[in-house]
């Protein structure tokens, strides 16, 4: 078989690099569950506790021999309590166990989809990977930041939202309105971590397997849908080393990136 042919053979042959839609889905309805729960004990604590004392500070408002001190402190002991009862839900030990599933996740597909690759070189990639404990640890501490950060700029924008809403006079169902549309903000910002960290932690992973099977250029590919960003669609198809990609940086790895990368062998 004259040699030319046998490439295109191979290069039929190569499977995808494949994006871990599946993986993402999971980590975001895992992070969902989280800001779900959240939402639930803000409203319940703002119907039980600050709802009550808004009414109250807004009924004694006009009355001369009212003091401001004790519906305020009530609503100040009642964001605490939210932030206690948060402590529970977003646990140092159910952080960490949500990041570590979801790195263990993206790294058997992502070593399953190498394999298939590196088979067609007569290559097994990962079967030598001294890089790999490191680079799990990283980024398992890594998302375990990005979860915590939901909940630490969730409640200073609770706060402002509650003691703004009293300030300016806002009824309660104005000031509970506000912290549905700030519950929902922190469910966008899983659903950014749970994508943005699945392209990522992909990208780095696949660039490091091609490599150990002898690939050291790839050629861009994007996921072929309406989300695809114009600066990314424009490198659809294109070849670049490894160690020069593109000022995006490689396939996943800039925000909210779902391209990938498929090997070119010399």
């Amino acid at each position: 078989m004259p040699l030319g042919k046998s490439v295109a053979t191979m290069a039929r042959k190569l499977p995808p690099t494949r994006f871990p839609d599946a993986v993402m889905v999971q980590y975001y309805r895992d992070l969902k569950k989280l800001t779900d729960e959240l939402g639930k004990v803000t409203l319940s604590v703002f119907d039980e506790h600050i709802k009550p004392q808004i009414k109250l500070y807004q009924t004694r408002q006009d009355s001369r021999s009212y003091s401001v001190d004790g519906p305020l402190d009530i609503i100040r002991q009642a964001i605490e309590l939210m932030k206690g009862l948060s402590l529970g839900i977003f646990s140092s030990n159910k952080i960490l166990n949500t990041a570590t599933r979801f790195v263990n996740s993206i790294n058997v597909f992502n070593k399953k989809n190498m394999q298939d690759q590196g088979r067609v070189r007569g290559i097994d990639p990962t079967q030598n990977e001294p890089w790999l404990d490191e680079f799990m640890r990283t980024s398992i501490m890594e998302n375990v930041s990005y979860i915590s950060t939901i909940r630490d700029e969730y409640f200073p924008k609770v706060e402002s939202i509650v003691y703004q809403g009293v300030k300016n006079g806002s009824s309660p169902k104005e000031i509970r309105e506000q912290l549905v549309q700030r519950i929902g903000m922190s469910e966008k910002r899983a659903k950014f971590i749970a994508r943005d960290q699945s392209g990522s932690i992909l990208g780095q992973m696949t660039a490091k397997r091609h490599k150990a099977m002898g690939a050291e250029k790839f050629k861009w590919s994007t996921s072929k849908d309406e989300r695809v960003r114009d600066s990314h669609e424009k490198l659809e198809g294109k070849v670049f080393e490894y160690a020069n990609p593109p000022a995006v940086g490689l396939p996943g790895t800039d925000y909210n990136c779902r391209c990938v990368a498929m090997p070119v062998f010399e």
